[in-house]
């Protein structure tokens, strides 16, 4: 009798156990699935995407087929813009004529597909948990709870479409629980035909048109580090430098290098600027939203990290970064 007592005992607590590890594999699936569905589904909607007080509503079309992706952005309220990408190849129109940061999303969180083909490659340093069922733009989603393995990134909470797997709202979530952006359709529609004109501009004005894909894989530091004498003392456990560039020009004629550091989902560049005259420079830390950055002189150059990560995080590598006298 004592046997069996013991037994079902360990029945009933590895029950939830096995139910946990259920739901998280699930979770993965969720994740993987949507990753998917971002590319190859054609659909049409509207969306809002909030960072602070800054809040913008853009219809999107999106069509996949044998060709691979043609999606276009419009916004619907403030500056009139328009987005077309064609696969990784973006172009942003501008009809008031203002020059425009690619380095930035145009659009802010513009494109629904960008999330899940950073995620898929940045798992090993989040924990993916599935939570409740909601219902987002009419449909019922499944939500996705992504949650940091540390505190020197962001997490996210995500919702995605029970039928279609489609990406339908998505939280970034600061240190301390709060929401620092949101992204969400408030109409989708994923049984629809987009004919071609659909996918044209409607808008004149100027063009600036770049690649959005940067290297998956970590480059090789050893070319980088040969030609600059700056070394990153600290990145949080994941990151790596993904991309390097020495092109960008400061409005006083120095060359500004640029380092870029992502765990595959989270990103962190660093600018160094050899100081040639006097003009302001951020000293200290600052934020815009979800973004924060924090300045320093060092070395006769201004050093700045900038990234859509936690305030301390971008502290610890500006602290941490180091001149070396010889090459």
């Amino acid at each position: 009798m004592r046997f069996l007592l013991h037994l079902f005992l360990a029945m009933a607590l590895a029950l939830p156990a096995a139910s946990y590890a259920a739901d998280d594999e699930k979770a993965i699936q969720i994740l993987e699935r949507m990753t998917e569905a971002a590319k190859n589904l054609t659909y049409e909607g509207v969306f809002a995407y909030q960072s602070g007080k800054n809040l913008q509503s853009i219809r999107i079309y999106h069509r996949a087929d044998a060709r691979g992706e043609l999606e276009r952005l419009i916004s619907l309220n403030g500056a009139a813009r328009e987005v077309i990408r064609s696969n990784d190849m973006v172009t942003c129109i501008n009809p008031e004529g203002k020059q425009v940061n690619v380095s930035r999303r145009p659009l802010g969180r513009g494109f629904p597909s960008d999330l899940p083909r950073r995620l898929s490659s940045a798992t090993p340093f989040y924990d993916v948990k599935l939570g409740d069922t909601d219902r987002i733009a009419g449909r019922k989603a499944y939500e996705l709870n992504i949650t940091p393995v540390d505190d020197y990134r962001y997490g996210y909470r995500l919702w995605v479409d029970t039928q279609t797997y489609l990406l339908l709202k998505s939280e970034l979530l600061g240190t301390d629980g709060d929401v620092l952006e949101t992204f969400a359709f408030s109409s989708i529609n994923t049984d629809v035909h987009i004919p071609d004109h659909k996918l044209r501009s409607q808008m004149a004005g100027e063009e600036m048109t770049w690649h959005r894909s940067e290297p998956e894989e970590p480059i090789n530091t050893a070319t980088s580090s040969q030609q600059s004498r700056w070394q990153t003392g600290w990145l949080p456990d994941g990151f790596a430098q993904v991309a390097y560039q020495t092109r960008l020009r400061a409005s006083n004629g120095a060359d500004v290098e640029q380092r870029v550091y992502s765990d595959g989902l989270s990103s962190v560049s660093v600018f160094i600027e050899r100081i040639r005259a006097r003009h302001n420079h951020l000293h200290g830390g600052s934020h815009v939203g979800a973004i924060n950055a924090f300045g320093t002189i060092m070395h006769a150059h201004f050093v700045t990290v900038v990234g859509e990560v936690p305030a301390d995080t971008v502290k610890k590598i500006g602290n941490q970064i180091s001149f070396s006298d010889t090459p």
